[in-house]
């Protein structure tokens, strides 16, 4: 093949990176060779040397250890040049500085590779502050925020690459941010079993959230489809960049709304080169919180009810139990419980010597600045002491248990159940307060109970948390807020989509979510990326949105089949499941409403369908391919293709139905086919 003269130079160019690349992995796969060898050496000669002396076996372990570590930061750099020589770089910028005459090509890719010896750096990590310019701007002026100061000057060139194994496939000279003939192919590719990273397409406005550093808690929220999952990793691993040697993946905790979820992003990380780091979902940290002592409904057992047919009781508890109002009443009931629930008596402390109530209940209020359940100890201890200088009595282990024994008994506010149970009394609403059979509690009295627990006993920051990452913030109420804002005192991300709430009586928006946290800062992201125009044009039929914008990427017109009966609909669906084998695409998500119907319809196609997945609840992993799951599994995942069953007036009629319905269309990408039996839902009717 013929290359001009532009693309000839590019590609030379690209082999000499390559190349060089190569010669730094030799070397290095040479110093791990050496350090191996020495280690072996070290260890062999104290293992035949037994008498040798202390000092020279401390010298030999120290050298051992020292060995370890630089073959081990060896192994990891050889890690990270190994993923350059499959795509070193993929974008490309000419920047020359005001009042300086050397133009500077700078090749921007996931890491940077700097040669040692030429003193060249070939490649600039995406994250570099000089990076920043090929997402912000266009041709012409333009500046960068370096260590010392702003760097200010002129992009007189901008290029863009495809390159896989080590192979340009193309070259694009481009103006703009990210061109969109590269960003139409990406989007335009199928799907991967887990979220691949976008560094090549990034949006500038993608960029402004991936490096915003000024904003304690930053809360996004991002359309359907417009990548803001991704943007928080992008944004986790920009941070542990620039934040190196002060914030580590251990340092971090994303708040996950599923462990199959929390399996599909678990690739993008590493593949930015950073590590993994860990999640938890907001059961265990409220679980934890409460020592695991009660039974209580989970997020999905509540979903599941709310998509039956549940009591309007049950709704209005939830409503309830959400509102700004009711922290406010448990705000109120714990300034009440201090002024209250301690009612000091006279304790006798020995024949002679009997402490007055009036006195006890003085060292009560004396401690007001410790939660009160933790006062006891501190009460006794204080108690005794005065008691010693007063009466000049010998205290004994006996006397100190009596005193604490008794100073416990006198508040009325020691077991959870109890003062939860009270302040629904005392607000004069105890019917809001219902405990299931097993006295199990439902999962929107699990917030509230461990935020009145955290009042009484305590609370105990989670310290080495140095940034939380919290995904679907539209699906925590504000009292689980208020108890995240407890326990996690640290810089946040906190992102999500109103629209997309699995529960609308128990959700949050952004501002209600700003308001929680001091310093929080709200950014938007209204372009959709995921779903062809035609699939966002069709969404908006269910859940208008004026803000929604959606990238100029065309494909088929989402299709809709109606039949008499469920058998006839279960024919088709088999018939498009074996349509899509004979397709392009790479998985298929048969997005039902709920885990129930997800599961007979499974049970239903399995028997035909061997390479079929179910997906529910307690899955943990996430597999491409075939795939049957309820609405709520399925969100934050996206498919190549989506069929939706059921979709008719009696399965899909109440708001949550509603948003149940949005979320499995936004799943498409790039074709969407929904079946009914009877009559169509209302919010699919033009």
């Amino acid at each position: 093949m013929v290359f001009n003269e532009t693309e000839q130079q590019e590609r030379e160019y690209l082999q000499q990176t390559i190349s060089n690349i190569e010669k730094v992995l030799r070397g290095i796969d040479s110093s791990v060779k050496d350090h191996v060898e020495t280690l072996k050496q070290h260890k062999e000669y104290l293992w035949t040397n037994k008498d040798i002396d202390p000092q020279e076996i401390r010298s030999m372990r120290e050298s051992i250890l020292n060995h370890h570590a630089l073959g081990e930061n060896a192994i990891a750099r050889r890690k990270q040049l190994g993923s350059l020589l499959d795509i070193p770089y993929f974008g490309r910028i000419d920047f020359k500085e005001e009042e300086q005459d050397k133009v500077s090509a700078i090749y921007i890719g996931i890491h940077t590779f700097y040669d040692y010896e030429e003193k060249i750096n070939w490649i600039y990590d995406w994250r570099a502050p000089i990076s920043a310019m090929f997402y912000d701007y266009e041709l012409g002026q333009a500046s960068y925020l370096a260590p010392l100061g702003e760097v200010a000057g002129q992009i007189a060139l901008k290029r863009q690459f495809r390159i896989r194994k080590g192979v340009m496939e193309y070259m694009i000279e481009s103006a703009l941010t990210v061109h969109d003939e590269i960003l139409q192919k990406e989007l335009s590719s199928s799907t991967d079993d887990k979220m691949r990273n976008i560094v090549a397409t990034i949006q500038r406005e993608q960029n402004r959230i991936i490096r915003n550093e000024d904003a304690s808690t930053l809360i996004i929220q991002g359309v359907a489809g417009s990548g803001k999952t991704s943007i928080a990793l992008h944004r986790i691993a920009y941070l542990l960049y620039t934040l190196n040697g002060k914030l580590s993946a251990k340092d971090i905790l994303i708040l996950s709304p599923n462990k199959v979820f929390a399996d599909y992003i678990s690739n993008v990380l590493p593949e930015l080169g950073e590590e993994s780091v860990p999640e938890i979902s907001m059961e265990q940290i409220l679980s934890n919180v409460l020592d695991g002592i009660f039974n209580y409904q989970n997020n999905f057992e509540q979903v599941t009810e709310l998509l039956g047919n549940p009591h309007p009781e049950y709704i209005e508890r939830i409503r309830y139990k959400s509102s700004v109002d009711f922290i406010s009443q448990l705000d109120a009931f714990i300034l009440h419980i201090e002024n209250t629930y301690f009612r000091a008596i006279d304790v006798e402390l020995t024949k002679y010597v009997t402490i007055p109530a009036e006195f006890i209940d003085e060292q009560f209020r004396r401690f007001h600045r410790i939660p009160m359940r933790q006062r006891f100890e501190i009460m006794t201890d204080y108690i005794l002491d005065m008691a010693r200088v007063r009466y000049g009595i010998a205290v004994t282990t006996d006397n100190r248990n009596v005193l604490k024994k008794a100073i416990r008994n006198m508040f009325a506010g020691n077991k959870d159940l109890l003062v939860y149970k009270d302040f629904f009394a005392w607000i004069g609403k105890p019917e809001m307060f219902k405990l299931r059979k097993n006295r199990t509690f439902e999962y929107a009295d699990l917030a509230p109970l461990a935020y009145l627990h955290l009042a009484l006993d305590g609370n105990t920051p989670r310290t080495q948390v140095k940034h939380l990452l919290i995904d679907e913030m539209q699906d925590y109420s504000p009292i689980q807020y208020k108890v995240i804002q407890k326990l996690y005192p640290c810089r946040k991300t906190i992102l999500g989509d109103v629209s997309q709430s699995v529960n609308p009586y128990g959700s949050s928006d952004a501002e209600m979510i700003r308001k929680t946290f001091v310093g929080g800062g709200i950014m938007k992201l209204n372009k959709s990326y995921r779903s062809t125009y035609e699939i966002i044009g069709f969404a908006k039929r269910i859940r208008p949105d004026n803000e929604l914008e959606v990238i100029e990427r065309h494909g088929e017109y989402p299709r809709m089949f109606q039949y008499k009966d469920k058998a006839h609909e279960l024919t088709v669906i088999k018939e498009l499941i074996s349509a899509f084998r004979e397709s392009e695409f790479k998985s298929l998500g048969i997005i039902c409403k709920d885990e129930a119907k997800a599961f007979a319809l499974y049970e239903s196609l399995k028997e035909e369908n061997r390479d079929i997945h179910y997906l529910f609840h307690q899955s943990t992993v996430y597999v491409n391919g075939i795939v049957v799951t309820s609405a709520h599994m399925a969100k934050g995942l996206e498919f190549d293709e989506v069929i939706i069953p059921h979709t008719d007036n009696i399965n899909y009629k109440t708001e949550i139905d509603r948003s149940m319905l949005y979320v499995a269309v936004t799943r498409a990408m790039h074709r969407l086919t929904l079946t009914c039996s009877g009559e169509v839902t209302g919010f699919l009717k033009e």
